[in-house]
């Protein structure tokens, strides 16, 4: 009886031990495993902290939950981590503590009302357009007014409000004169678009459903997501950036208010803005890195048919402030929008 007591004391002790140090909330798919074979692994071997990733349903449900300090670290949109940055939910650090930080554009890096840093952005997709190679060819969106032409009425599809008023009413805005502060030149544009679309697809799962079988033209969405549909071999699908660009979509890191284990989430951080840690995951991700020093993947770069520092020229970084502040009235003018076309 005594040797089965120590044994299992043993057991005990060994799988505490095997506790992670860092534990990073990601969403749930392939990327959670790219981190872990692909940045996790190496990071571990390199510093001897243990890491382990976990996926959440909700990243930024997981921030605010009243168990949010179990995570280290949480992946998060731009959009939601410069609304939690205005909170007291989020740790917040010193410029100091991060020696590649100037690396990161100011732009990719929240912070809050102090000054502190709360959230570093890890890598970046591009919402431009996407089509169906059988049914459009990239010169028919030479401009994103090109979505609002009569030819395809019918043959597109929309995301849902929620995201359009921050996404497709944000480029449009600037794609005629306007900006995120100024979305007036943006809405009727918007509103043509939404005339000519069949649908509105629910999820990515959906969406990717109708532009493989060819159910609409083209639609505006996400660079990652068109990567990956190429990868699993869907060589109907391609995408383009308009002349007047594609709206930046950085995907930040934040740490939730009273997170264990500062000093080892903080080696983690700083390895997640690493430039060939970032170069490493975007070979097997298709994002594209935050650090200005990381070198695509040959891969990537023939994909895009551009090198980083071009891509960055046809991006368009918002005041993302102004779009959270004004959130809700926009949603509500897209809800009616949407309405008003399906009547």
């Amino acid at each position: 009886m005594k040797r089965w007591l120590c044994a299992m004391a043993f057991l005990a002790a060994g799988s505490i031990g095997a506790q992670a140090d860092v534990i990073h909330a990601t969403w749930g798919g392939g990327g959670a495993l790219t981190l872990r074979d692909h940045l996790q692994a190496h990071f571990t071997r390199r510093t001897n902290i243990a890491a382990r990733v976990v996926e959440v349903p909700n990243t930024a449900g997981a921030v605010r939950s009243p168990t949010a300090s179990q995570y280290n670290v949480v992946d998060l949109t731009y959009f939601e981590a410069v609304g939690l940055g205005r909170t007291n939910l989020v740790e917040a650090f010193e410029d100091s503590e991060f020696p590649g930080l100037a690396n990161i554009p100011a732009e990719l890096i929240v912070r809050n009302r102090q000054g502190k840093v709360v959230g570093l952005a890890t890598h970046f997709a591009y919402y431009a357009i996407a089509f169906n190679t059988t049914l459009a060819k990239a010169s028919d969106f030479g401009s994103w007014n090109d979505l609002g032409d009569p030819r395809w009425k019918g043959r597109l599809a929309v995301t849902r409000p929620i995201y359009a008023s921050s996404y497709d009413l944000t480029i449009l805005a600037r794609a005629n004169g306007g900006d995120a502060r100024n979305i007036t030149p943006g809405l009727e544009p918007l509103r043509r678009i939404i005339g000519n679309a069949l649908t509105t697809y629910t999820s990515l799962a959906h969406m990717n459903t109708l532009l493989a079988r060819g159910e609409v033209a083209a639609v505006p969405f996400y660079s990652t997501r068109v990567w990956h549909l190429r990868k699993q071999g869907q060589t109907n699908i391609d995408m383009v950036i308009p002349r007047e660009g594609a709206l930046m979509l950085p995907y930040v890191v934040m740490v939730p208010k009273g997170s264990a284990n500062r000093a080892q989430t903080v080696a983690y951080l700083n390895e997640l803005i690493d430039a060939q840690a970032q170069a490493r995951l975007s070979a097997y991700t298709g994002a594209i890195p935050s650090n200005n020093q990381a070198v695509l993947p040959k891969e990537i770069e023939e994909s895009l048919g551009m090198t980083r520092a071009q891509l960055m020229e046809r991006m368009y970084v918002p005041d993302w402030n102004v779009i959270v502040t004004s959130h809700e009235d926009r949603i509500n003018q897209i809800e009616q929008m949407v309405a008003a076309t399906r009547r």
